[in-house]
């Protein structure tokens, strides 16, 4: 937190808070949170808790967050672990069935098979579009340029 948490004699300056800790920035009228990235020339030095360009902050209008600040630093600074599937589906998205005697339907399914394999070509993204162009059947005119083969 900060180096100091009783306040100086007024013939000191203010302790500084440490580089990594989290402050509360109130010198806009209203708080934003940051993390102490540096200091210099008795100014400190900022970064938003989700990342981006630092800001500069004077140390009079830093304060320690609150508890209910504390809720938003601990989410947005946790990672979301690597286990977690990012997919919006989470991984549950069935094969689509293609129309029977569809040409267009059957490249599409392969097209999926395609996008939604390991590797490089995984793209869940096209995935989908290959899924809602199988719903719009019939193909008149196709909404996706469909090749033969992937």
């Amino acid at each position: 937190m900060f180096v100091d948490s009783v306040p100086p004699p007024p013939d000191q300056p203010l302790a500084l808070p440490v580089a990594g800790a989290f402050v509360a920035d109130t010198g806009n009228g209203t708080a934003r949170l940051g993390r102490v990235s540096r200091h210099r020339d008795g100014t400190v030095y900022l970064r938003p808790l989700g990342g981006g360009a630092e800001w500069a902050a004077s140390p009079g209008n830093l304060r320690p967050p609150t508890e209910d600040e504390w809720s938003s630093v601990r989410i947005l600074t946790n990672p979301v672990p690597a286990t977690v599937v990012l997919s919006a589906d989470y991984g549950l998205r069935p094969r689509p069935e293609p129309v029977p005697d569809c040409t267009p339907c059957s490249y599409l399914v392969r097209w999926f098979d395609h996008y939604m394999g390991t590797g490089p070509q995984h793209d869940e993204s096209a995935a989908v579009d290959c899924v809602v162009e199988i719903r719009n059947h019939p193909h008149d005119p196709p909404k996706m340029r469909i090749d033969a083969a992937p």
